[in-house]
């Protein structure tokens, strides 16, 4: 696979963008009628985006409510709308606020996916409200929270009024499904609990190497979950499972003849971690970013997933190149989330930011995300 006009660093072949500002910006106007308080901490903490039916999806890493922006124009996205998670899925533990730490969205025809991190976390200590003996205990306390153990995919007409009116009445009954997780036991965990890469980093907190799925993409019953940890060693993983829906159940199907659950594919990202999936023409778009709570370096790589059953594959830079560098600031701007659209040249990828510099808000409770035309192959 190349590239045109390539400007690229370490081994990698990067792609030009078009002449003039490289990257555009769109508006995200949230906020609304009785949106305020959700829009406040929204557009600080996005983490997650799709885009499908007309609408882009967003979801933070904070608490369990997915945002939905309907297309107004090129530039902005508004109307918005907030859903909650807790009235759609039944969560493993119930909460009067829970978090499912939603890392990766996804539409495949008429269903939302949503997948949480999986992950576990370490409490983070501030000298400033700690005590030097508090501080140490914070930094001992490890969080098991199993709300995030979610993946499930949600009708988008569920979502909306009007369509499922319509499914009703044609009697077609709808509803959420999610792959079964509870306080102790996960269907993905307990299928990747003796795997000989991934056992060591199971318990391991996210931001420390350990197991954190950051990235979710969709075709049919194909499901890549992209892995911001582990990296060994520099390689970053894909894992693909095979995904059924049963009523308000998910089930791992198998692959190939030898039954297996999972597939593992280990991509050489300069020692990066994934943080976003998404696909194009049959390709991933790989978002690469640390795996540490480090600031960048961020890049967009694209990939081929190869077809038949192997259980495993690996694919060094050649096969996985760099095709964007994306902004990265000092303490802000980390690009969390990246969905394809359909723009007037062609392809563009939509890009989303944690803890957005400054320059990003605009109003009370709006942001702007980066909108970038993306690379066309040689």
């Amino acid at each position: 696979m190349s590239w045109s006009n390539p400007i690229g660093s370490k081994g990698h072949t990067v792609a030009e963008v078009p002449a003039g500002p490289p990257f555009s910006r769109v508006k995200l106007a949230l906020g609304g009628q009785n949106m305020a308080n959700r829009a406040d901490k929204a557009r600080s903490d996005l983490s997650a985006v799709a885009f499908g039916g007309g609408y882009l999806w967003l979801a933070t890493d904070e608490g369990a409510m997915i945002e939905r922006l309907r297309r107004i124009d090129g530039q902005e996205f508004g109307e918005h709308q907030a859903f909650d998670l807790t009235r759609l899925l039944k969560l493993p533990v119930g909460k009067e606020d829970p978090e499912i730490d939603v890392e990766g969205l996804a539409v495949d025809g008429d269903h939302l996916w949503v997948a949480g991190s999986h992950s576990f976390t370490r409490d983070k200590p501030d000298l400033g409200e700690n005590s030097q003996e508090e501080a140490l205990d914070e930094l001992a306390d490890i969080d098991r929270n199993p709300n995030r153990r979610i993946l499930a995919c949600i009708p988008l007409a569920l979502l909306d009024e009007a369509g499922r009116a319509g499914e009703e009445a044609r009697g077609a009954p709808m509803q959420a499904a999610r792959l079964r997780a509870g306080r102790k036991r996960s269907a993905l965990l307990d299928v990747l609990r003796d795997d000989r890469h991934l056992a060591p980093f199971m318990e391991v907190p996210a931001k420390e190497n350990g197991f954190d799925i950051e990235g979710v993409a969709v075709q049919g019953e194909r499901v890549m979950l992209g892995l911001r940890g582990p990296v060994l060693r520099g390689w970053a993983i894909i894992l693909e499972v095979r995904v059924k829906v049963r009523g308000d159940r998910l089930k791992l199907g198998r692959l190939g003849p030898g039954g297996l659950r999972y597939r593992k594919h280990f991509l050489d990202l300069d020692g990066c971690g994934i943080r976003e999936l998404c696909w194009l023409d049959g390709d991933l778009l790989v978002l690469a970013g640390p795996t540490m709570d480090l600031d960048g370096p961020v890049r967009l790589h694209r990939w081929a997933p190869p077809g038949g059953e192997a259980a495993e594959t690996i694919t060094g830079r050649d096969g996985c190149p760099a095709v964007l560098d994306l902004p990265a600031g000092s303490g802000c701007d980390h690009a969390e989330g990246a969905t394809v659209l359909e723009g007037p040249d062609g392809p563009e990828l939509l890009v989303v930011y944690d803890s957005p510099a400054e320059g990003r808000l605009f109003g009370a409770r709006g942001v702007h995300a980066d909108l970038v035309p993306l690379p066309r192959r040689s």
